[in-house]
């Protein structure tokens, strides 16, 4: 029996997992980053209610149980590669090292900026288009470069036109949202109760379908955070049959 002295207020805060689950087979689990909100919403849609009429006073006499919703919402307030995949239905490449050469690109006057394909860049070597032989150009009197970038800006003019960038460049991670194969997503939460009896509780939700974010904020004055939304699924397995559980520790 439950003591009822005893405070049973709830304040909770805790860490939550994402397992990416394709064709049946589960990826790997990753924490999604700093969340500090995470809730579970219940709905029922086209229930109906039937009344009596054999009395004249027309009371509630039975209702349909409708059909049943749960949903899951939580924040994300990190960019890990892992959770964006999450938040926006995207898959990750690595595109590895490697070298390129003669990269056309027009920039004629001073100032005029020529964007690589490639960041992340060393070794730059550039030609302008003179016939028979090509003139080289100077980094530092001619041109400057934005390594990191991969962004070329002219510091003279009068080179015969394209500019012809050899380099080298570096691994990148590029996202491709809205690109993702991932059927559904099993999610863990280790919570906390930092008040009451300040005991912990972990929710797994065993199929959840989540929407891809409606923002992403991409230039901002202030800490941004992501909002992950989405259905739970119902899981018909023996040792399931529910969308979620709450296990009290």
């Amino acid at each position: 029996m439950e003591n009822q002295n005893q405070s049973y207020a709830f304040e909770g805060r805790g860490k939550v997992y994402l397992t990416p689950v394709t064709g049946g087979t589960r990826g790997e689990s990753f924490w999604v980053g700093v969340s500090d909100t995470a809730a579970l919403s219940h709905s029922v849609d086209g229930g109906e209610d039937l009344y009596e009429r054999h009395t004249g006073k027309d009371e509630l006499w039975d209702t349909s149980d409708g059909t049943t919703t749960t949903s899951m919402s939580f924040n994300i307030k990190e960019r890990r590669i892992d959770a964006l995949t999450a938040a926006l239905q995207a898959v990750v490449e690595t595109v590895a090292s490697a070298a390129v050469a003669d990269e056309a690109h027009t920039a004629s006057n001073v100032g005029s900026i020529a964007f690589l394909k490639h960041q992340k860049v060393s070794n730059v070597v550039i030609e302008d288009s003179t016939t028979g032989t090509a003139q080289p150009l100077a980094e530092g009197v001619d041109y400057k470069v934005d390594a990191d970038y991969g962004r070329i800006e002219m510091l003279t003019d009068g080179f015969v036109q394209p500019l012809n960038v050899s380099y080298d460049y570096g691994e990148v991670t590029v996202v491709k949202p809205m690109t993702s194969k991932v059927d559904h997503y099993e999610v863990r939460v280790e919570g906390l109760n930092k008040v009451g009896q300040k005991d912990k509780q972990l929710i797994e939700v065993y199929k959840f379908k989540p929407n891809p974010v409606d923002t992403l904020d991409v230039l901002n004055e202030s800490f941004s955070e992501l909002t992950l939304e989405g259905n739970c699924l119902y899981d018909a397995s023996d040792d399931r049959e529910a969308s979620y559980r709450i296990v009290k520790l």
